[in-house]
């Protein structure tokens, strides 16, 4: 199994036991059924809040330093009302 991002709120996730999705021929993993609703509902709007390049991830200009995850939801949070 490897590790993916959740292009939604850019969790990392396990590929093997993750909610996923197709999108114009590519496969896309989420932390949780929310997320790959949210994503559903417009996949052309959710880009992570980083790049990466040679294997180093950054925040993207006008991002939180760490991405913005200090306000993310622990997974098991994400699929409650």
């Amino acid at each position: 199994m490897s590790r993916e991002i959740d292009p939604v709120c850019g969790m990392e996730v396990d590929s093997g036991t993750a909610a996923q999705t197709t999108y114009h021929e590519r496969t896309y993993y989420f932390c949780s059924e929310k997320c790959l609703r949210t994503f559903q509902e417009n996949p052309e709007r959710h880009e992570p809040p980083y790049t990466v390049s040679k294997h180093m991830a950054a925040p993207k200009f006008g991002s939180a330093g760490s991405g913005g995850l200090e306000n993310e939801l622990p997974p098991e949070m994400h699929d409650r009302p």
